[in-house]
C-alpha cells in the first residue's frame, strides 16, 4: 500500500491543486483536478481529516460519486424527500473503506466525520451545478434552514492553480 500511496503523491505533484478549508481556516482536503470528459469532472482527493464544519452539506451537482482508493472514513448522510426539504432529516452513519463507492447526489446531505490518514479518493460530478452549495443550519427554535456557501474560486479554478509540487499550502507527506 505504501508504494501505491507514493504513486498518488507522484501523480498529484503534477496536477492543479486546491486546498479546501473550513470556516476556521483549517485545511481538511487536498483537491487535484484530473480532467473533464463526457459531461463529468474528475478529481483526486486526499483527506487530511473530517469536515471541519459540523453541519451537513450538499453537493451542487445532479450526480457525484467518490471511489475510495486508500484509507476510509466515517460519514453522516441523509437523503431529502425534495431538494427544498430540510425538515425531518433521517441521519445515518456509515463507514466506508478502500474499494468502496460513495454516491452523493443532489438529494443527499452529508458530512465526513473522521477520515483515516492517507485516505485518497477519485471523485467525479456531473456538469453543471443544479443547486447552490451550502450547509444545513440548526435554528434556536429547533427548525433547520439551508445556508448557501458563497466562497470559492469558481468552476475553472484549476486553470489558474499551482501544480501539487508547487502548491505552497500543500501538506507534506507524513
Amino acid at each position: 500500500m505504501l508504494k501505491f500511496t507514493r504513486l498518488l503523491y507522484f501523480v498529484s505533484d503534477h496536477l492543479p491543486c486546491k486546498i479546501i478549508r473550513g470556516d476556521k481556516k483549517h485545511p481538511y482536503l487536498e483537491r487535484y483536478y484530473l480532467c473533464s470528459v463526457f459531461g463529468r469532472r474528475f478529481y483526486l482527493h486526499r483527506f487530511l481529516g473530517g469536515d471541519v464544519d459540523e453541519a451537513l452539506h450538499n453537493h451542487p451537482w445532479r450526480k457525484s460519486c467518490s471511489w475510495l482508493l486508500t484509507g476510509g472514513y466515517l460519514e453522516f448522510i441523509s437523503r431529502r424527500k425534495s431538494p427544498e426539504d430540510y425538515s425531518e432529516l433521517n441521519i445515518e452513519s456509515r463507514k466506508l473503506r478502500a474499494g468502496s463507492v460513495n454516491r452523493i447526489d443532489s438529494d443527499c446531505l452529508h458530512r465526513i466525520v473522521k477520515a483515516k490518514p492517507e485516505t485518497w479518493t477519485v471523485f467525479w460530478h456531473t456538469i453543471p451545478r443544479v443547486q447552490p452549495w451550502g450547509f444545513v443550519v440548526d435554528e434556536s427554535d429547533g427548525t433547520t434552514r439551508f445556508e448557501e456557501y458563497a466562497k470559492g474560486r469558481g468552476p475553472d479554478w484549476y486553470k489558474r492553480a499551482p501544480r501539487g509540487k508547487h502548491c505552497s499550502e500543500r501538506l507534506a507527506f507524513q
